[in-house]
């Protein structure tokens, strides 16, 4: 069966739906009225239209947010310098502190050996490296202890040149004096 719609029929289904959304807004009205949304700033009743906002203006938002608690709290803890014992954030208080911390000789000379044997030691280790001359089973803490070691007035030699295929292991290191060392050059006596 076919509906036919008249001009009659179409206005009143457009007074009723008239009706309906004005029955249906005043309902909301109430309700909200008896339940409104607050602003979390100034604690106004937020508009029906902005009731799913948190704030009533632009004005409030920002307020609210400058004023807000800090996200992170500070997770610094007061303990004592390792060094003198002074309160501190850090591990030392100052820099002169950490410099005496770390120091490992209290004469200057004796520092400054230890820093030349240590450079010579990882340049002779780097040469070995590029030549592949350091076998894996070698002890390279032997090694170590065997540049550290060396006199005053003496270098750490090869005996076998590593350029002439000597490898960088204990039994191939031995003290010599400087003139002595230049002279040798990278000969095999």
């Amino acid at each position: 069966m076919k509906l036919t719609i008249t001009k009659q029929r179409l206005e009143a289904n457009r007074k009723n739906s008239m009706l309906g959304g004005a029955a249906h807004a005043a309902a909301c009205a109430s309700a909200y009225a008896a339940n409104p949304s607050y602003c979390k700033q100034c604690n106004t009743i937020l508009p029906q239209s902005k009731k799913n906002n948190t704030f009533c203006s632009k004005s409030c938002s920002a307020t609210f947010n400058n004023t807000i608690k800090p996200k992170r709290k500070s997770t610094k803890v007061e303990k004592n310098c390792l060094q003198c014992g002074n309160p501190t954030f850090r591990i030392y208080c100052s820099k002169h502190c950490g410099y005496q911390a770390r120091r490992r000789f209290d004469d200057p000379q004796e520092a400054l050996r230890y820093k030349r044997s240590k450079v010579k030691e990882i340049s002779a280790n780097y040469r070995a490296k590029v030549r592949n001359q350091t076998p894996i089973d070698a002890d390279r803490q032997a090694i170590q202890t065997f540049y550290e070691q060396c006199p005053k007035g003496y270098e750490v030699d090869h005996i076998i040149p590593i350029s002439k295929g000597g490898l960088h292991t204990l039994d191939n290191l031995q003290y010599l004096t400087i003139t002595e060392n230049r002279k040798k050059s990278n000969k095999i006596l």
